[in-house]
């Protein structure tokens, strides 16, 4: 009996029993940053013959199932799965809906097929919609730019922890900077050293757009030059490809270990800067008059304007925010020689806590009668007594009258080891970046496929759990309310 086949297009919510043909473009680990990194899911993209794409996820509890058969490029009958709508955050499809493997799920390679089934997709934004999609958590383009400079800080305390920015030329001659942390920074040096020489085009899938940065993400991958077609079409001729071109690598930036009464004495005596430190230090009290979570935005995670029954939201430009807790937590902290205040927010202390600031506590009311617990969360409690290494950002602001605390930026445990790559197929994050260089789009979102015979060449890289850009201390101190309880 003739297999029934549909279309990705066609699908619709529920189970699908009938057969699609798809070529696997790219897989990758989905991992909860705020839950020690635990799988979560593996993700994957689907393409068929009419270049529509949907995004595929496989449970942790069933990726030991389908994982050996992932390979990308390679084309796949897929039946038995569930469809769903697509999640509207952190998308990488436009399409309304998603597969979810289940247990009775058939997806089995092909050696050939008749069908023509393109090997590279990617969705491009102009540099005003990055701009639009910053902070929102909504999309996660693909970008391509010219290669300007490569810039990289590391530390030797902390092996596997760095960063590394990338410059990149959009064909608007704007410039933009992507920002690429722990595990896929390392898989990209590895990528920069077996390429043998520095590309001339940069494309970064699946980026999450911040106010300064472009952020890499778990589904982050990075091509150089002709690795794929829409590259090869931007690269100049080859006979000038690197004619009186200068190196673009700016030697690695090392972050430098400070003790606290060190890092007092530099932002006495030392020139107002942006730089960051690392500090190890025991957290010896919680200050709780200023203290431990702030109304913030669902969206920006900005602090939010009390109206008389509503949350505005300035940023966002919304007069209806959603509200959500965030952490703003300042910490008294010590070492042999000398003691100091820490102030961490949202993100990082998620991850060393395991606990959302809303799952900590509750938002009773709102607008101006809103009210936050104010007990302190036993998951904050329990790490007083115990010794960190912080990563500080320094800004102007630390070496002005007014500064009390410095900002973290990450947080690491004495003497653990970050995580190293294992730069295989998958990874996590993600953000957690770069941006795009394509023909000018008038679009909203310029989708770019490629229909070749060729399978598409697939780089080496590595996802790394998704990592903000901190900001300056001026911003924080702006955005974030010195009381948790509003009055």
């Amino acid at each position: 009996m003739a297999k029934s086949y549909t279309l990705l297009d066609n699908l619709r919510a529920g189970r699908c029993s009938n057969t699609a043909e798809v070529r696997l473009l790219r897989f990758w680990e989905a991992k909860n940053i705020n839950k020690g990194g635990a799988l979560m899911s593996v993700e994957t993209l689907l393409i068929d013959e009419h270049s529509t794409v949907v995004q595929g996820s496989i449970s942790a509890i069933r990726q030991l199932t389908f994982r050996g058969r992932l390979t990308e490029g390679s084309v796949y009958t897929l039946s038995g799965f569930d469809v769903t709508r697509s999640n509207p955050k952190f998308r990488l499809t436009d399409g309304p809906v998603s597969i979810c493997f289940n247990d009775g799920t058939a997806f089995e390679k092909l050696a050939t097929t008749v069908r023509i089934i393109p090997t590279e997709h990617f969705r491009f934004r102009p540099y005003e919609q990055l701009i639009e999609l910053a902070n929102t958590g909504k999309q996660l383009p693909d970008v391509m730019g010219e290669l300007r400079a490569i810039r990289s800080t590391i530390t030797d305390h902390i092996p596997g922890a760095q960063r590394v920015m990338l410059t990149l030329r959009l064909e608007s001659d704007v410039n933009v900077c992507v920002s690429l942390f722990d595990s896929l920074a390392l898989a990209f040096h590895s990528k920069l050293d077996l390429y043998g020489r520095e590309p001339r085009i940069v494309l970064v899938t699946g980026i999450n757009p911040k106010n300064l940065y472009l952020n890499g993400t778990s589904a982050t991958r990075v091509y150089f030059d002709s690795e794929t077609v829409v590259g090869k079409d931007e690269l100049p001729d080859v006979g000038t490809e690197q004619s009186g071109s200068s190196s673009k690598v700016v030697h690695a930036q090392k972050i430098e270990l400070l003790t606290v009464a060190e890092l007092t004495q530099f932002v006495i005596s030392g020139d107002p800067q942006i730089i960051e430190f690392l500090c190890t230090a025991k957290v010896t009290e919680i200050q709780q008059s200023e203290g431990w979570c702030y109304i913030g935005c669902a969206v920006c995670s900005k602090k939010l304007i009390r109206e008389e029954s509503s949350f505005t939201c300035a940023p966002c430009n919304v007069t209806n925010a959603v509200a959500k807790l965030r952490y703003r937590v300042v910490l008294s902290v010590s070492d042999n020689t000398g003691s100091a205040a820490f102030v961490g927010f949202d993100t990082e202390v998620a991850k060393l806590t395991n606990v959302l600031a809303s799952e900590a506590a509750q938002i009773v009311g709102i607008g101006i009668n809103a009210q936050v617990d104010t007990d302190l969360p036993q998951a904050l409690a329990g790490i007083v007594g115990n010794t960190y290494t912080f990563q500080l950002r320094l800004t102007d602001f630390n070496f002005t009258a007014n500064h009390q605390t410095f900002t973290i930026s990450r947080i690491f445990p004495a003497r653990e080891l970050a995580p190293l790559p294992t730069f295989e197929e998958g990874v996590d994050v993600h953000e957690p970046a770069v941006p795009q260089t394509v023909a000018p789009v008038s679009d909203p979102i310029n989708e770019i496929t490629i229909n070749v015979a060729d399978q598409a060449t697939t780089s080496e890289g590595s996802l790394a759990v998704r990592r903000e850009a901190a900001e300056g201390k001026t911003d924080l101190e702006e955005s974030a309310p010195k009381k948790a309880r509003v009055e």
